[in-house]
C-alpha cells in the first residue's frame, strides 16, 4: 500500500499512475476541500520550459511534462489552448534599463533555441503584429497555453477513483516517534497509518513532513501572488509576460485568460505572513503601474480584486532553493518546492516518482 500525502495537481497525478501500476494508494488531504491550494489558485499555464536552465528538474521536468499532458487533455476532454505566449521588453524608464532588457530578451531566445523550442521568434516593435503589447522587443513562443486547472484536477481525481484510489479529507499527517500519524481534524482524533512507502506531495506543508523525517535543513516560506480580474479580455487570446525578475523565480506581472472568458493580470510576489494568509495586500494602483508597462489596453478602473496564490518557496539552510527537490528517504519521497512550473511538469514528476519506487 502507498500512501500520498496531498491531492493537489502533483500529489493527485502520482497516485494516478501509481494506480496504472497497480498500486493500492490512499490519497490524504488536510483540506476538506482538496486543491484549493496551489494546484486551485495559479495562472493555469501551460510553460515551454524556455526560463529553466538546462541542467535542472524543472526543465526535464517541464519539457516532458508538457510532452504528456497535451494528449492526456485531448483524450480526456479538458478544456485548454495553445494560445501562445509573447515576453515583451516593456516599458523602460532610462535608455540603460532599455539595452539591459534587449540582452535579457536575446539571452532568454538563445536558450530557446538551445533547447529546441519550436518556431520561436524575436520580435521589434511587438505593437505592430499584436496590438496594445508595449516594448521595443518581444519573443514569440507558439507553444505556451491555458488550461482550465479546475476542470484538470477534478477530471484526474475521477480517474484516480476509476482505479480505485482512496481520498480521504481533513485529515493532517505527522511523523511522531518514527510512527506515521493521521490526524482528524474535525474531531481531533489520532490514527497511526502504515503503508511500503510514503509520498510526501504537501505543496506548502511539505517541510513539516520532511522536517518530522529528518530533513531539518528544509525549510517552505509562503510567497503570495495576487491576481486582479480585469473587466475584459484583450481583442486577441494570447498570453503577454515582462522579463522575469531577476531576484527570484517569479515571472512577473503578467496577463493571462481563463476559458471560462475571465481575463487576469498577475501574479505579483509578497512574502505572506502565513501559510493561510490570502488576503490581498498590494494597492490596485500600484499593480496597475507593473501592468500598464506591458500594456495600453486597460486603466486602473478595469482591475478588481480577483484571487491570491501562495508559492512554496524553498530554503535549504537559509538559502534559496530555485529548483525542484525531490528526497527519497527510508520508504519517504518528499517533493519540496514544487512551483512553477509545477502543473506543466506534474505528469513527468509523477514518473520519476514510479520511477524510484
Amino acid at each position: 500500500m502507498i500512501i500520498v500525502v496531498g491531492s493537489g495537481i502533483i500529489g493527485s497525478w502520482v497516485a494516478y499512475k501509481l494506480a496504472l501500476e497497480g498500486e493500492e494508494v490512499f490519497v490524504i488531504d488536510q483540506s476538506p476541500n482538496p486543491g484549493d491550494g496551489i494546484s486551485g489558485r495559479n495562472s493555469g499555464v501551460l510553460h515551454s520550459g524556455i526560463y529553466y536552465d538546462s541542467n535542472s528538474l524543472k526543465s526535464k521536468f517541464c519539457f516532458k511534462g508538457y510532452e504528456i499532458s497535451i494528449p492526456f487533455f485531448q483524450k480526456n476532454k479538458i478544456p485548454f489552448s495553445i494560445c501562445g505566449k509573447v515576453i515583451t521588453t516593456g516599458l523602460s524608464d532610462s535608455i540603460e534599463e532599455e539595452n539591459e532588457k534587449i540582452k535579457s530578451i536575446e539571452s532568454l531566445y538563445q536558450n530557446g533555441k538551445d533547447f529546441g523550442i519550436e518556431k520561436i521568434e524575436l520580435k521589434k516593435e511587438p505593437y505592430k503584429q499584436w496590438k496594445h503589447v508595449l516594448g521595443s522587443t518581444a519573443l514569440w513562443i507558439p507553444k505556451t497555453g491555458v488550461v482550465d486547472a479546475s476542470y484538470y484536477i477534478k477530471a484526474l481525481w475521477r480517474l484516480c477513483e476509476d482505479l480505485g484510489v482512496q481520498f480521504l479529507k481533513n485529515k493532517k499527517v505527522k511523523i511522531q516517534d518514527s510512527s506515521v500519524i493521521a490526524i482528524d481534524l474535525s474531531t481531533n482524533q489520532k490514527e497511526e497509518i502504515q503503508a511500503d512507502t510514503y509520498i510526501n506531495a504537501g505543496g506548502l506543508y511539505s517541510d513539516e513532513l520532511a522536517i518530522d523525517s529528518g530533513l531539518s535543513e528544509y525549510e517552505i516560506r509562503p510567497n503570495k501572488g495576487e491576481y486582479f480580474r480585469l473587466r475584459s479580455q484583450l481583442p486577441k487570446p494570447i498570453l503577454v509576460y515582462p522579463l522575469p525578475m531577476k531576484s527570484s523565480t517569479a515571472l512577473g506581472v503578467h496577463y493571462t485568460f481563463h476559458l471560462g472568458g475571465d481575463a487576469y493580470a498577475g501574479p505579483n510576489s509578497n512574502w505572506a505572513t502565513s501559510k493561510e494568509d490570502y488576503q490581498f495586500q498590494t494597492p490596485r494602483h500600484q499593480y496597475f503601474e507593473s501592468l500598464k508597462k506591458i500594456l495600453d489596453f486597460y486603466s486602473e478602473d478595469d482591475l478588481i480584486e480577483g484571487y491570491v496564490g501562495l508559492r512554496p518557496r524553498l530554503f535549504n539552510k537559509g538559502d534559496a532553493v530555485k529548483d525542484f527537490v525531490i528526497h527519497k528517504e527510508s520508504n519517504w519521497i518528499h517533493l519540496l518546492g514544487i512551483e512553477s512550473p509545477g502543473l506543466t511538469s506534474a505528469p513527468a514528476i509523477a514518473e520519476e516518482v514510479v520511477r524510484q519506487l
